[in-house]
Order: C-alpha cells, then structure tokens, then sequence
C-alpha cells in the first residue's frame, strides 16, 4: 500500500474510537431521557457501526469475516429491540443470539486445551449462568424457552472465550461485561425495574463489545 493511500486510512481510524465513545455517549443520555425519535434505533446501533469499521481496518481473514458477523447482527438486535413491534423483543433477541454463536464460533478457532487457567475462568461463569436460570425462567413466563436458548448461547460465548489462547483477559472481560448487561436486562424485564436501568445496560453493552473487539486482536497478536 502506498504512503498516500494509506494516510487518509490512518487518519480516518483515528476518528472512529471518538465516533463510538460520542455516539454511545449521546445515546445513553437521550435513551435515559427517554427520548422517543424514529432516528433513536439507528443512533443506538452507530457505535456498533464504528466498531465494525474498526474491524474491517484491524483484523484479517475468517477473524474479521466472524467478527463482522457478530457485530452486523448485534446492530440488527439494537434497532429491533429499540423499534415498537408486536414481538419485537423476542426478534431482538433472537439477533443476539445469532451474535453470541457466531462469536463463539470465532472463539474456538483458537480455544486452547483445559487447564488451570481456563478452568478458573470458566466455573464461575457457569455458576452464574446457573443461578441467573433459576432466578430469571420462572418469572419468564411465556418467554421462558426463548430466554433459555440466548442465556445458553452467551453462556457458550463466555466459555469460548475463556478458553481462547493467547492474552485473552480482555476478550474474556468483555464476554463477562456482555454477560452482566444482559442479567441487568433480565433483572429489569422480568424481576423488578431497576434504577437507572437503561443507562446502566448500554453503558456495560458498549463496553463489552469494545473490550470483545480489541480482545480478539491483543489475544491473536
């Protein structure tokens, strides 16, 4: 690549970490204000947008080709559950699920055999995959089979990433921030409302995915 092609490309990711940390910002303050605009679902999935550029310009080969994957149906997820439709969490929902496969997927190309490490990273996340079913599919009602289904998928997605080789202690952070937003959104929907609920699941959802995307770089560095 030349000098002159690449700089504008160099320039351009200079931005784009900027752009998702303004745009998640704006839409957390508006979306805790309860802002009800047709636009609202697009700025809700632009931070998701950036870090699929992000990827494009960072990764290579099937890396890039699950993480665009991933990223592209979690931004369908955000504009289906912001949008108000008959069913429309259960359609959100099943567009994360598709998220959490494909990211595990990605995961387990590069798992490593058990060992201590991995172990200890993997038994408390099943634990608390665990707990959270027996706290959350009783009050799910109708829901109960749908939520069953995503709670095993991220739980799959954890555990790839727990046992992905290389510095994997960011990725396996985001897959467990990942995992925490999605309890918030359990907790909220089917338990009891909680405080700040909104602000508090995008802000960990925004997290996550930034620290699942920079993981997988540093972990296949």
């Amino acid at each position: 690549m030349s000098v002159e092609n690449s700089a504008p490309q160099h320039n351009f990711r200079n931005y784009l970490v900027p752009m998702f940390l303004a745009s998640a910002t704006l839409f957390i303050f508006l979306d805790t204000w309860k802002l009800d605009n047709l636009w609202m679902p697009a700025l809700k999935a632009l931070p998701i947008l950036c870090l699929v550029m992000i990827a494009r310009l960072e990764l290579r080969g099937k890396t890039l080709l699950f993480t665009f994957l991933a990223l592209s149906s979690s931004a369908i997820g955000d504009v289906l559950l912001e949008m108000q439709f008959p069913q429309h969490f259960v359609f959100g929902l099943g567009a994360f699920l598709i998220a959490q496969l494909i990211y595990a997927l990605g995961f387990l190309r590069f798992a490593e055999p058990p060992n201590r490490r991995n172990l200890i990273r993997t038994l408390p996340v099943v634990i608390a995959a665990l707990l959270l079913a027996q706290i959350i599919l009783p009050a799910a009602g109708d829901l109960a089979p749908a939520v069953l289904a995503y709670l095993l998928a991220i739980l799959a997605m954890a555990v790839a990433a727990a046992m992905h080789k290389g510095d994997a202690t960011l990725l396996f952070a985001g897959a467990v921030i990942f995992m925490a937003s999605d309890t918030l959104i359990a907790i909220n929907k089917f338990i009891t409302p909680l405080p700040l609920a909104d602000a508090a699941i995008m802000l960990t959802y925004y997290s996550a995915q930034l620290c699942i995307l920079y993981g997988i770089r540093r972990a296949q560095a």
